[in-house]
């Protein structure tokens, strides 16, 4: 939608003119005319709405190409996720290797933390910096090495010990790389994507992920019915995604914009002002409970592989149902971030959230109760479709998690502050993603009910404090 245009002096001659580019749904405006007939502050107020000059031929192609590769990075980088996902392949990969549940907690509580924990050290060395493109490019050749790495000593035949150790470090320099890139390639897509499209341009990258999502989760449900020697395909698939997600960020151009980079000890000074804001402090106590809700997250599968005798290759089919969830729910999530704004969506993230151990601990209730067995017969075939319904939500409250952690982010942030919120919220919640690795100590002491009925109480804590969350912005019409 069009943003409003300042009044001006009648005595000028200018006229604006907005205009939707076809093949990026980016909205031009012209600016017409003089501006000798207005003062100076208006002159600013009009340039600040048209931004840049409008993009006339060399530039309005690097417009189109940006969108276009910075759609395809989003999709190639959800793709290698999918193929090795945390909670649906690599939890179950660690679980043959391991007796130990925490070390199956640890997975997930890697793939998270460490994404976040880098992210405040990134923000310090590129904010008000120019260019970004290096940082976000090196970081994704890093996450990609990394994952080939680990396919190459999954193919050498280690002994379960040595190729769990191997796993660990190769998985904690990607999720690290992954978390240092995330920053410079958020200010990327905001340098390189104009304002009042940004919603649209991350929604298409969370569209066309989740249909490749789709696709991977029938490539994992082959790759592991074909037995351990699958793990080591998905693997080396994933590498070849997130090469090619590496290099189509060196194809997004970052529109030039005035640096200002500021020594380390400046920034860490400026950091508590920006965490001290109340639409901060609310925003990190509702994500905190709500990375907590997650305790649970690699155990859902394997619940439903050792206690209720899934088979191996269900994975697959979950993965691919969950990537079904997300691409059938991201238009909605859009609509709802329209009519009422990050709020409203992250609310229904927290009740999905809830729905999901609510899910397994009815059906383990059920389970138990002879007159239920007695009517349903098939108590595995139930079983099977009670984990389908909790990753069809899964899946839906990650698409909608995705889309609300860009833009509510970006909502709060002021522009000169854009790489700082980012890092330092995304880090302190990296502290907290640790969360699933003590559901591992949860499972070992208690068993898996005990730790279902922890994140469900952890969720409704979540979807209480979602109402302290700052109102959704007015748009201006």
């Amino acid at each position: 939608m069009p943003r409003a245009v300042p009044r001006v002096a009648r005595s000028s001659s200018l006229r604006t003119c907005v205009r939707m580019e076809p093949s990026t749904g980016v909205e031009l405006v012209r600016v017409r005319g003089s501006m000798s007939g207005i003062s100076e502050t208006e002159q600013r107020a009009v340039t600040s709405v048209a931004g840049v000059r409008p993009p006339v031929g060399q530039e309005r192609q690097r417009l189109r190409r940006s969108f276009v590769f910075g759609v395809a990075n989003g999709g190639l980088l959800l793709l290698g996720d999918a193929l090795i996902h945390p909670v649906l392949v690599l939890a179950v990969f660690v679980d043959r290797l391991t007796e130990n549940r925490v070390l199956v907690g640890l997975v997930p509580a890697l793939s998270v933390s460490l994404w976040f924990i880098p992210q405040a050290l990134a923000a310090a060395l590129v904010e008000g910096r120019s260019p970004q493109m290096p940082w976000a490019a090196w970081g994704g050749v890093v996450r990609a090495l990394a994952i080939g790495l680990l396919a190459a000593f999954a193919l050498a035949g280690l002994d379960d010990e040595r190729l769990l150790v191997a796993f660990f470090l190769c998985y904690a320099a990607y999720n690290l790389a992954a978390g240092f890139a995330f920053v410079p390639l958020v200010e990327l897509s905001a340098r390189a994507i104009p304002a009042d499209r940004r919603s649209f341009f991350f929604s298409q990258r969370n569209f066309w992920g989740a249909l490749l999502a789709l696709l991977a989760g029938l490539v994992v449900e082959r790759a592991l019915a074909g037995g351990e020697s699958g793990f080591a395909f998905l693997f080396a698939a994933a590498f070849a995604a997130l090469a090619l997600a590496a290099y189509t960020t060196v194809w997004i151009a970052e529109r030039p914009v005035p640096t200002q980079p500021r020594p380390l000890r400046a920034w860490l000074e400026d950091v508590p002002s920006v965490v001290a804001r109340r639409s901060v402090r609310r925003f990190l106590v509702f994500r905190s409970f709500l990375a907590l809700s997650t305790i649970a997250d690699p155990f859902f599968i394997v619940y439903a592989q050792r206690h209720l005798g899934l088979s191996p290759d269900v994975a697959g089919l979950y993965l691919a149902l969950s990537a079904l969830a997300r691409v059938a729910t991201n238009p909605l999530w859009g609509w709802v971030v329209s009519r009422w704004g990050n709020r409203g969506l992250l609310q229904l993230t927290a009740l999905l959230r809830l729905l999901m151990p609510l899910l397994v601990l009815a059906l383990g209730t059920l389970s138990r109760w002879d007159r239920f067995i007695g009517a349903v017969g098939d108590t595995e075939r139930f079983a099977f479709l009670v984990f389908a319904a909790v990753f069809l939500a899964y899946g839906a409250a990650l698409s909608a998690q995705m889309l609300a952690n860009f833009t509510a982010v970006l909502e709060l942030a002021r522009p000169a502050e854009r790489p700082t919120l980012v890092g330092v919220t995304n880090s302190l919640l990296g502290i907290v993603a640790l969360v699933p690795m003590l559901g591992g100590f949860v499972v070992d002491r208690l068993g898996f009910e005990a730790a279902f009925s922890l994140a469900l109480f952890l969720s409704l804590l979540a979807l209480a404090t979602s109402g302290l969350l700052a109102a959704p912005r007015r748009v201006v019409r």
